[in-house]
């Protein structure tokens, strides 16, 4: 899944720019979920499936408004900045009793850079 993405579009209407951030936020759930919830479990962070849990229970009804995607985005771009604070704080040598994979480091910096660019990318819609 190592695929360029402008997060930057000049002159484009706003409804496209939450769309197509919505669109995004849809495919990082997708795609980083699972394996984020892996990686803050083994952490320590008990809690984040409270997080987790909340994001993928948005929705948008039928007939949502820009003003409701721009809502949802503002509350998901809350909890993926929290969710970024939680694995920005796991230090890369982490060396709990339990066993955690040889390339842990790589997952914890892979997940902190996902997390960054999908916040980086709402935070645009939503500022737009």
């Amino acid at each position: 899944m190592n695929s360029i993405i402008r997060t930057h579009v000049a002159d484009v209407p706003h409804g496209q720019i939450l769309d197509a951030a919505l669109v995004r936020f849809g495919a990082y759930l997708d795609a980083e979920a699972e394996s984020l919830e892996k990686l803050l479990a083994l952490a320590g962070h008990v809690d984040v499936e409270k997080y987790l849990a909340d994001l993928l229970d948005l929705h948008l009804e039928p007939g949502a408004t820009l003003q409701d995607v721009r809502a949802l985005l503002e509350n998901a771009l809350k909890t993926l900045e929290t969710l970024a604070v939680r694995t920005r704080a796991i230090p890369t040598d982490f060396a709990p009793e339990a066993v955690v994979p040889p390339d842990f480091d790589a997952w914890v910096r892979w997940s902190g850079a996902r997390l960054a660019d999908i916040c980086a990318t709402l935070r645009h819609a939503v500022a737009a």
